[in-house]
């Protein structure tokens, strides 16, 4: 019998292949949750979590690091602005109309991945 507790369980002393990538020191509001830290699938998570009502339908995320931000509002199930801010107060406006190609771009941003954030049809917002 051994005293090793990792024998007692299904523990390994390894990570899973592919090992997730890790944000850390952000700063995201969904809902309203606040968030310091997330993996590919946590985001994907939380954009399905985006409500689909009136109300706070924002996901917004920012790097403490960094000026700026990335946030997306939704419209429908299938309906998303999102709105890219790299030197406030400048603000530029697209639509995305499926959900996991706004889980890529914003997860591009997280990466700092401009080309594939250069792959969308941006204007500039318009504040009133």
């Amino acid at each position: 019998m051994s005293s090793d507790p990792r024998s007692a369980g299904p523990w390994e002393d390894r990570l899973p292949d592919p090992v997730p990538v890790v944000h850390r020191d952000l700063d995201v509001r969904v809902g309203g949750w606040e968030l310091t830290t997330l993996t590919r699938e946590h985001l994907a998570y939380w954009v399905r979590c985006i409500p689909a009502q009136f109300g706070n339908t924002f996901m917004v995320v920012s790097r403490r690091d960094q000026p700026g931000f990335i946030q997306t509002y939704r419209n429908s199930s299938t309906d998303y602005d999102l709105e890219l801010c790299d030197a406030p107060p400048e603000i530029s406006r697209t639509v995305v109309r499926d959900e996991a190609r706004l889980v890529e771009v914003l997860w591009a941003w997280l990466d700092g991945d401009r080309a594939e954030l250069d792959t969308l049809d941006w204007e500039r917002a318009v504040h009133l």
